[in-house]
């Protein structure tokens, strides 16, 4: 019977042993499984707090989604229209937000247990991931004067945040494994994304850059580099055809939605002069122009009556741009579209794009020295927006943030000598900022960049900051040991 016995103690010890993961250190999985599980739970339970607490949140944005309005993308609205035919006028709300409740868990669930998985399997750097994404609600539910976490908000946002955090960390896989199944992951959360926002399509700008920096700077494979270019582009493509295929359904109009030429018109009128009237050739245009810079003028909303330092010109420039855009610009143009012709709602909405986007191309022919002051304390203000909140500590503390962030991954970088291959510490760290740099980038340029556009990276920074703390730390107990 002694085998018996043997056989019974090696089994034991087989499933109680510690087993090597992928990057070498030792652990016991079920035990990790469990630890993972639990903190699934943990997740679920923070993120489900808010919709039975709060309830949904109406929003001021809201109803031009749940009305289908012809300015927005075609996901948002589509998911509102399903769930309203599932659960009916009076309590489709509900289900929305339990959804996007869940799915935020799930976005952070998966960010931790990836750093976890990269990182030894460390737990301590999977609860910071997990939160520094619950602090993001917490800032939104009781720093910020709206009140409410986006999770709740009937607003794109509620599926925005953790479907970019989903898309991070599918193509920081990527990056690592070059599986195709996280290649893949990564094109459907893009895909996803862009159809959700126009500002999403920073999800195509940042494949594009990660693509071009890690297979043609660093591994120098330029075959592969075109092929992952061009899904990239094919993506941009899909969009563009399901926003006309959605159009197509809802309003008979094989078109795109609009609203998207009325943007950068805005800043361009914010920095404009009176005697750029002289750029128009066109008569009606003109004649836009010079009702449009007037009333601006007249409410103090020019780039000349903002405050000194860029703090100030912010400010003013983001109280402007609305006021701009929906104050005076759209009701000008609609006055004179509805005097001149019997039009139906879809084709006054196509003038009105086609109008703003002739007033832009010429008014980009002004003197650019206000546009790049406005566009660059613009792009600066949401670098502090994404890591805190402008005022006049945190602008200082954003700054320091950055330094310590860009120092740390250097010396990390020379230390590994990981420039050419990926790194879990590094790949994380680029992946993180670039799709930080590019989001202030391409919102800087089109609109004012408040923390609502801008948070997206917020909790990832914060994130990729302790990674590199924590590779840091590591490297200093390795000399002190050496020392030794």
């Amino acid at each position: 019977m002694s085998w018996i016995k043997r056989v019974r103690e090696n089994f034991h010890k087989e499933n109680g042993k510690k087993e090597k993961t992928e990057n070498g250190r030792t652990g016991d999985r079920g035990k990790e499984k469990q630890w993972e599980i639990g903190l699934l739970i943990v997740c679920l339970g923070f993120y489900l707090f808010f919709p039975f607490y709060d309830g949904p949140v109406w929003c001021r944005d809201s109803m031009s989604y749940a009305s289908m309005d012809i300015t927005r993308e075609p996901l948002y609205p589509t998911l509102l229209w399903l769930f309203r035919n599932l659960f009916g006028e009076e309590r489709y709300l509900m289900p929305v937000v339990l959804l996007q409740s869940v799915l935020m868990a799930y976005a952070a669930w998966k960010l931790a247990v990836t750093v976890k998985k990269y990182k030894g399997d460390s737990r301590f750097l999977a609860a910071l991931a997990a939160g520094f994404q619950f602090c993001v609600v917490l800032l939104n539910r009781l720093a910020a004067r709206r009140g409410s976490s986006y999770t709740v908000s009937i607003m794109t946002e509620g599926l925005g945040f953790p479907l970019y955090v989903l898309f991070v960390v599918q193509l920081y896989r990527y990056i690592m494994e070059g599986k195709r199944r996280n290649l893949a992951g990564t094109a459907c959360l893009a895909f996803l994304l862009v159809n959700l926002r126009k500002q999403m399509l920073l999800t195509l700008c940042m494949m594009a850059a990660v693509f071009i920096l890690y297979f043609l700077v660093k591994k120098r494979e330029p075959g592969k580099l075109a092929c992952l270019l061009l899904l990239t582009a094919a993506l941009l493509f899909a969009g563009k055809l399901t926003d006309r295929l959605y159009n197509y359904c809802v309003r008979g109009e094989w078109m795109e939605h609009a609203g998207n030429s009325t943007g950068v018109l805005c800043t361009l009128i914010y920095t404009a002069e009176e005697t750029d009237a002289a750029l128009f050739q066109d008569e009606t245009l003109k004649a836009f122009y010079e009702e449009i810079y007037a009333r601006a003028d007249a409410e103090g909303l020019n780039m000349a009556y903002a405050p000194e330092g860029w703090v100030g010109l912010t400010t003013h420039y983001a109280d402007s741009y609305d006021a701009i855009g929906y104050g005076i610009v759209q009701p000008v143009i609609q006055e004179y579209i509805r005097g001149h012709g019997d039009e139906n709602p879809v084709q006054e909405a196509l003038r009105l794009d086609a109008y703003c986007r002739d007033m832009t191309r010429t008014l980009l022919g002004q003197k650019k020295g206000k546009i790049i002051r406005v566009v660059s304390a613009n792009i600066w203000k949401g670098f502090v927006n994404s890591v805190a909140r402008v005022n006049r500590f945190l602008n200082l503390y954003a700054l320091l943030a950055y330094l310590l962030y860009i120092g740390l991954y250097v010396a990390g970088v020379r230390r590994r000598r990981c420039w050419n291959r990926p790194d879990e510490t590094a790949s994380f760290a680029e992946l993180v900022f670039i799709g930080l740099g590019i989001n202030c980038g391409v919102v800087g340029v089109t609109i004012f960049t408040q923390p609502r556009y801008m948070i997206y990276s917020m909790g990832l920074f914060y994130c990729a900051l302790a990674v590199l703390l924590y590779d840091a730390a590591e490297n200093l107990r390795e000399k002190k040991r050496g020392r030794r």
